[in-house]
């Protein structure tokens, strides 16, 4: 019994030794690309991209150098077992182990998508790394350490149940009712964290769109005004100019309009309207303003500073002042500065600001003819 299966098994590897010996070959072949492909992508490859200006191409070489080694092993695997099927008959369609062979094939097939799975996974990680890593250094914000982790652990568990959904198709184990359920349980947690999920968005949307970054002074919708400090991941905070902190849902700031003073530049403009006396020499008032702000350091000659002569007022003479400084966090302290001077200045000249007033005339005459009646109902009523 034990000789026939002996000569059986020797029969048929004399009959087929040679194309077991080809499949043997298609294996070292593969484990040699393989080596060769990830000593390429860690030795090579990191030399070409460290001329190019950019740290995307290091990192996505980074990341797929494991990967792109069990792809090739799966793949060469998979084409091994094809190249064998094509040489033996009892593997083929109606051959004695065609079934068995099959599952070999789909177990194969499956370590394919897996290794791919893993190769555009390692892929999109370096570039969503990369991306999110620059989007933090020009906001100046280290919120990328908060959504880092997520959508990390989001795009792995997305790209690993397609591909496992793939495999199970491949075993004749459609997963229709759980990608159903999995869609049905998505759609609730979404429900569920509406706001969380609507403050990330929106403060993805600020660093991608960069109406403002740390350091910025800007002014809210509602007048509230500040140092943006921080922007996070759920909230930006703002420090305002009485040190207390404001707290807003990105949700909020992005879907409002927001006064940036830093941009597009940092310059700033001062301007103020000065009411003066109707008696006052208006050509005297203007040039004693347009001396005090060109005499101050810091007020830029270009634009140059400006004094119009807007409007007659109930109170005065409105004259509208304009002048530029090179930093918006200096103007409340220029501002301040040139007012003082201009009041000293003014003061110095003789020249009144204007005022709410009201003039009463009344003559004498009329002064007395009222005393007077007055005086007499007193007298008869006494």
């Amino acid at each position: 019994m034990l000789q026939s299966w002996l000569d059986s098994v020797w029969d048929a590897w004399f009959t087929y030794g040679m194309d077991w010996a080809i499949f043997g070959l298609y294996l070292l072949i593969t484990f040699l690309v393989a080596w060769a492909g990830r000593r390429i992508a860690r030795s090579l490859l990191p030399r070409l991209t460290a001329r190019t200006n950019t740290a995307l191409d290091d990192r996505m070489v980074t990341a797929a150098a494991r990967p792109i080694r069990l792809a090739i092993l799966a793949l060469g695997l998979r084409i091994s077992l094809l190249a064998l099927q094509g040489r033996i008959p009892a593997f083929q369609e109606k051959g004695a182990y065609f079934v068995e062979f099959g599952w070999v094939l789909s177990i194969a097939k499956a370590l394919v998508i897996l290794g791919v799975t893993a190769l555009i996974n390692g892929l999109l990680k370096a570039a969503m790394d990369w991306y999110i890593h620059d989007l933090a250094a020009r906001s100046q914000g280290n919120w990328d350490q908060e959504l880092l982790p997520l959508f990390r652990k989001v795009l792995s568990l997305l790209l690993y149940f397609i591909a496992i959904s793939v495999i199970f198709d491949q075993f004749g184990y459609p997963l229709t009712a759980l990608i159903t359920t999995a869609g049905v349980a998505s759609l609730a947690i979404a429900l569920a964290a509406q706001e969380t999920l609507s403050n990330m968005l929106g403060g993805l949307a600020i660093l991608m769109d960069r109406p403002f970054r740390i350091g910025d002074v800007i002014e809210l919708v509602d007048g509230k005004s500040g140092e943006v400090v921080d922007i996070g991941l759920r909230s930006t905070k703002i420090k305002q100019f009485d040190g207390n902190a404001l707290v807003v849902p990105n949700k909020d700031m992005a879907n409002s309009r927001v006064i940036n003073y830093a941009l597009p530049h940092p310059r700033a403009a001062i301007r103020q309207a000065i009411t003066v006396h109707h008696t006052t020499d208006v050509e005297k008032a203007k040039a004693l303003l347009l001396q005090q702000m060109r005499a101050h350091p810091e007020v830029l000659g270009d634009p140059e500073p400006g004094v119009w002569f807007t409007k007659f007022t109930p109170n005065g003479l409105e004259l509208f002042m304009a002048c530029w400084v090179n930093s918006y966090k200096d103007r409340f302290r220029i501002t301040d500065e040139l007012n003082v001077w201009i009041i000293r200045a003014m003061r110095q000249a003789n020249i009144k600001l204007g005022f709410p007033q009201s003039e009463v005339n009344l003559s004498i005459d009329e002064a007395q003819q009222e005393i007077r009646r007055d005086l007499g109902k007193h007298t008869n009523q006494a």
